[in-house]
């Protein structure tokens, strides 16, 4: 199939959008378009809206780099999360990495459980979350639960260290710890639940 030539001006924001879809479609990326829009909003740190309503407007060099760097990424399909560094779970903004699996919208079910389960939303829970990754399952209950606190532990440092700078960012660092180590040989005495990803 032919692609339409691209209407908007080379170096616009409705030029690079174009492309973009055109480049995503061809690798068989589910909704081409939209991906494009949140890339680009992304690298220039504006809205999606902020795009379609000026899409002549010009994409600095620098930046018109750096979305040609991310969308080679995307096309030879490394997770968007990755590209963007962030993804929504829950209630919450967290940072991932490649050291990191992606929080799936179908852990939040995992969230949901917990505060089903603890009635006393003002109970000074205390929770372990093994194989933390990002924190966010730990971090979605503590958000939720205001005198909780809990331990989240990760084979790998740099996951661990990822879980502290989200739960930094997001507040809760004063209830929240995270180790790297092997959870198998740790002690978990005093604990009211224990949660991890499935």
């Amino acid at each position: 199939m032919i692609e339409p030539r691209c209407a908007d001006p080379a170096g616009t924001i409705g030029f690079f959008l174009c492309q973009a879809g055109q480049r995503l479609r061809g690798a068989a990326i589910e909704a081409p378009r939209l991906e494009a829009r949140r890339l680009l909003a992304h690298v220039l740190n504006t809205s999606e809206e902020a795009l379609l309503r000026d899409p002549r407007a010009p994409v600095p060099l620098e930046q018109a780099a750096h979305f040609a760097a991310l969308l080679a990424r995307r096309v030879a399909h490394e997770p968007f999360a990755y590209l963007t560094g962030r993804v929504g779970f829950w209630t919450l903004d967290v940072e991932v990495s490649p050291a990191t699996l992606i929080p799936r919208a179908d852990s939040e079910s995992l969230v949901e459980a917990a505060l089903e389960a603890w009635t006393d939303k003002r109970a000074a829970l205390r929770v372990l979350d093994l194989g933390t990754g990002t924190g966010a399952l730990l971090l979605a209950v503590l958000s939720e639960l205001p005198a909780a606190s809990g331990v989240g532990v990760d084979l790998k440092p740099e996951a661990a260290a990822l879980a502290a700078r989200n739960a930094a960012r997001l507040g809760l660092s004063g209830r929240a710890r995270f180790l790297a180590g092997d959870c198998r040989k740790r002690g978990h005495r005093g604990l009211d639940a224990r949660s991890g990803a499935p």
